[in-house]
């Protein structure tokens, strides 16, 4: 699969699972590519907190996903990569 594929289908599956992508600045241009949202952890977390997705994937490391939970209870926080840490 190429890389262009691969993003095609998590466009899709962004979609069918109703989740953003939430992307540290410093991720490769890939993952950008197919954020929802990008910056540094602070505004990510604010701008999950006005989505209305009931999931969000943080592409960065544990505490920036921690953040987002503490800002949006209600919401599926998933960690792209679990043992990212600073």
């Amino acid at each position: 699969m190429t890389i262009a594929e691969i993003q095609q289908e998590i466009m899709r599956m962004k979609k069918e699972q109703d989740v953003c992508i939430l992307a540290h600045a410093y991720q490769g241009q890939e993952i950008l590519e197919v954020a929802d949202y990008m910056g540094d952890s602070y505004g990510l977390s604010v701008q999950a907190s006005k989505s209305n997705c009931k999931g969000m994937i943080m592409c960065g490391v544990r505490f920036m996903a921690e953040t987002v939970k503490i800002l949006s209870p209600e919401k599926t926080v998933y960690l792209s990569n679990p043992i990212a840490g600073c």
